[in-house]
């Protein structure tokens, strides 16, 4: 079986510069493709979606600080790992390509040894970067205990059962579906525009409330707290969704004086995670909440079945049928 190379796109106006850096790098079993300016660059970004993309910055017309910030803002190129390489070598010029964002900066002239060691360690990290992602989506969507949704823009990727169930619908009927579909016309502003802010980067993340629209034509509260990641090497949205409703009251069975404990939702969630010996930094990485709140829900917990540690905690909850051994 052909083993898949990685992929080069080189930027470069320097016809001699260019074709010299290309045969180098097909030498060390690259994929090379090549533009000779930013508006081709560009274009071929966006067809070929390379492994890491090498630009030159002072070139005529679009310049390489214009064709990385027209390729940050395409979902498909924005996670590619772009090189700027450039005769431009002050201090300020480096830390201005860096400050937009760009991977590295390498100044001309150069050692090809050091152009080989930057791309290799570019695209050693971001094949981590997609590996610990695809571990945080197959943890999500393997828990059972809260609504999951992938969404690229407004459209459902995917989601689980459970959020299926909280609307009404199969699983089927929600994929490839766009979201705003099942969200009431009061409350689609608020969603898609924190959507679109944090698939762009202006946040980080987000948590709202709103209304959605079950199958039965019911209105259904539902609590969305979504991230931008980097799911198969490509941006998405990832959500966690609870019902506002999904409250369950639990009764001391052995003392009838204690008054019945009612846990919501999202508090059962976080026991079940306790209870399976997650920290507080893995139950926040799993829920896509901060650490911070996971330790006040936990502090919660405690109050509310009078207990003072996790064994404690595994107890009562084991004693109450909420967990199974």
């Amino acid at each position: 079986m052909e083993i898949k190379r990685d992929a080069i796109l080189l930027i470069e106006d320097d016809f001699d510069l260019k074709d010299t850096i290309s045969e180098f790098l097909g030498n060390e079993g690259y994929d090379v493709i090549l533009a000779e300016n930013g508006s081709q660059g560009i274009q071929k970004a966006i067809q070929h979606r390379p492994d890491v993309i090498v630009c030159d910055i002072t070139m005529p017309g679009i310049t390489g600080y214009e064709v990385f910030n027209m390729l940050h803002q395409i979902n498909t190129t924005s996670v590619i790992p772009f090189i700027f390489l450039s005769a431009k070598a002050s201090r300020e010029d480096i830390l201005l390509g860096l400050h937009l964002g760009a991977d590295d900066y390498i100044p001309k002239p150069f050692e090809f040894s050091e152009l080989i060691r930057i791309i290799k360690q570019r695209i050693e990290n971001r094949k981590k970067v997609i590996e610990l992602n695809d571990e945080k989506f197959d943890a999500l969507l393997n828990n059972s205990f809260s609504g999951t949704l992938i969404l690229n823009g407004q459209l459902i990727e995917h989601t689980n059962k459970h959020f299926a169930d909280m609307l009404g619908y199969f699983q089927e009927e929600l994929i490839g579906n766009n979201l705003i579909n099942f969200i009431h016309t009061d409350d689609i502003c608020k969603v898609v525009d924190n959507i679109s802010k944090c698939e762009h980067g202006a946040i980080k993340n987000f948590n709202i409330v709103f209304k959605a629209i079950h199958k039965n034509n019911d209105l259904v509260e539902l609590s969305l707290k979504g991230s931008s990641v980097i799911f198969k090497g490509e941006k998405r949205i990832v959500s966690s969704c609870t019902s506002e409703k999904s409250d369950v009251t639990v009764k001391e069975n052995n003392n009838p004086k204690i008054n019945s404990v009612k846990l919501s939702g999202r508090e059962i969630e976080i026991l079940t995670l306790i209870c399976q010996g997650l920290s507080n930094a893995q139950i926040a990485a799993k829920l896509f909440l901060s650490e911070r709140t996971i330790e006040g829900h936990r502090a919660r917990l405690f109050d509310k079945t009078g207990t003072n540690s996790a064994v404690s905690l595994a107890m009562w909850a084991v004693k109450n049928k909420i967990i199974k051994i």
